[in-house]
């Protein structure tokens, strides 16, 4: 609508033609009616045909005309009308009226398809495996993963539903011949398992490359959920419960097993802190070496308070809570890969030991 129509409107808006004006529009009408022979009626079918010829020359007018520049131009002048147009008024009565629209772009952003291949659960562990199809311009390699990512109960993303622990998101391989298809697997260390049966989801956001660096370079933005039900699996553990004589070297003083829980995939160990404050526990490095006793008489170091020796723990998370009066202290722990627990006799906390097994 130009400014000239936008005029003519407001001025046609506050026009009041007088009442004999009215008078002399009915009297034409009455004398036209009188004069006037009644058109015979058209068939239906008539009416059809006449509309569907002139919808077909109009289009073939149009596709006569659009090779023209001139033409082309014009159709893209008719898509200059506003919202304030659509509602009949022109700028200054939109600042009069405190309506202001603001013009948006918006252009379609990559996506990617996500598949859940595999689930594997045991007591304190969870994998999943999920195959993702990025845009043909992403190609995968072990530089990339998510911003965020993780598993929570119910069938969203649910913040108050997290499941607390260490988390990993590996690159497992790429699909022959397709770059932008991927396997990825994202495992989580756990002391806080979904219970069996529940809806879980798996998540992912933003996908990212160079996730090391100060600014990552994001890939394709996006919050993707992938829902399950949660159901453990028949895995082996080991499981030792402490007694009032299980007190191991910790941060200068000692701290009493409560509970050992070692399962193919990880280890969990629960000890009695409280000869420790919470502000000491908190400022102190209680790292300490934790090795596993074979059968054959050999040793496996499961984890170290040196972050430069390989150790059988690849994820493991610290946790702290307080009951009947005591400070407790969660150990998780997760492996680098599954391991054969039946060949387990015994544990090294620092240098106190524990067996896990008695053979005669």
């Amino acid at each position: 609508m130009t400014a000239f129509d936008r005029e003519i409107r407001k001025k046609a808006k506050k026009f009041q033609p007088p009442e004999h004006y009215h008078r002399k529009i009915d009297d034409m009408l009455a004398q036209i009616k009188e004069d006037t022979v009644a058109a015979p009626k058209r068939k239906p079918f008539a009416k059809a045909a006449f509309f569907l010829m002139a919808v077909c020359l109009m289009i073939g007018g149009l596709l006569f005309v659009s090779g023209t520049n001139p033409v082309e131009a014009r159709i893209l002048e008719s898509f200059k009308q506003t919202i304030l147009d659509f509602l009949g008024i022109d700028r200054t009565e939109s600042e009069q009226n405190g309506l202001e629209s603001e013009k948006k772009t918006a252009a379609s952003m990559p996506d990617l398809m996500m598949e859940l291949k595999e689930v594997l659960m045991d007591t304190q562990n969870i994998y999943a495996v999920v195959q993702i199809t990025a845009p043909p311009s992403v190609e995968f390699n072990p530089e990339m993963t998510f911003d965020y990512y993780g598993f929570c109960e119910g069938t969203n993303y649910n913040s108050s539903g997290l499941v607390p622990g260490a988390t990993e998101c590996t690159l497992l391989e790429v699909l022959p011949g397709k770059k932008n298809v991927g396997l990825f697997v994202v495992s989580i260390g756990t002391g806080s398992q979904i219970p069996e049966g529940t809806e879980a989801t798996v998540f992912f956001k933003d996908l990212i490359a160079g996730p090391y660096t100060d600014t990552p370079d994001i890939l394709v933005e996006g919050m993707w959920n992938l829902t399950f039900t949660a159901t453990l699996s028949d895995s082996k553990k080991i499981t030792v419960n402490g007694t009032k004589d299980m007190n191991y070297p910790f941060a200068g003083k000692t701290a009493a097993v409560k509970k050992i829980e070692l399962l193919p995939l990880g280890l969990t160990l629960v000890s009695d802190v409280s000869k420790m404050s919470t502000e000491t526990l908190n400022t102190t490095d209680t790292r300490f070496s934790i090795r596993l006793k074979m059968i054959d008489g050999s040793e496996i170091l499961v984890d170290s308070p040196d972050s430069d020796t390989e150790t059988l723990i690849k994820n493991s998370s610290i946790e702290q809570y307080e009951k009947n009066g005591k400070t407790y202290q969660k150990y998780i722990g997760q492996f680098r890969k599954a391991f054969d627990i039946d060949r387990v006799i015994g544990i090294y906390l620092a240098d106190y030991y524990i067996p896990l097994k008695i053979y005669d």
